[in-house]
């Protein structure tokens, strides 16, 4: 039935409290979990092009992409680190993990319509009125875009 699951991430405890929930569905149903990431990188400006201090605009270029490439490794390392955790207990994880550049909400529903993914399975942070209008929510953006059913863990 859940053949493959999506289980996104974005580094917090709260995201994590998910992890028995999908632990204990791809052990009943044999399901493969795939675990991702989104990550929001810099964009790099060509400032080169505007500026009169070209060594400046190039530093600039650099230390934003180092920015991004620091980001994304981190990523990495905690998805591998959280999926060598459930192989060990006993479930099966998709490998490599995935790393999105982007918006999460947009980077969860592309991976699950382009990887075959049968159920999504995350944590919402449970804002509520203000804090949801002015920060949105990710998991809200997902339940409204997504033809893959999903099941929301609320945190507290």
């Amino acid at each position: 039935m859940f053949e493959q699951i999506l289980f996104p991430l974005d580094g917090s405890a709260l995201s994590e409290q998910a992890l028995p929930m999908v632990q204990d569905l791809a052990r009943q149903y044999g399901s493969t979990i795939h675990l991702l990431m989104a990550v929001q990188t810099e964009n790099e400006v060509d400032t080169g092009r505007e500026s009169v201090n070209f060594q400046l605009a190039e530093m600039e270029m650099e230390q934003s992409r180092r920015l991004n490439e620091t980001r994304i490794e981190r990523a990495r390392n905690y998805l591998q680190r959280v999926g060598s955790g459930m192989a060990e207990a006993g479930v099966k994880v998709n490998e490599p993990v995935n790393i999105a550049q982007g918006e999460p909400s947009n980077a969860i529903v592309e991976y699950a319509s382009s990887n075959g993914i049968n159920l999504i399975v995350m944590s919402t942070h449970g804002y509520g009125g203000l804090k949801r209008l002015l920060l949105g929510s990710v998991a809200d953006k997902v339940l409204r875009s997504c033809d893959v059913p999903v099941l929301v863990n609320p945190c507290r």
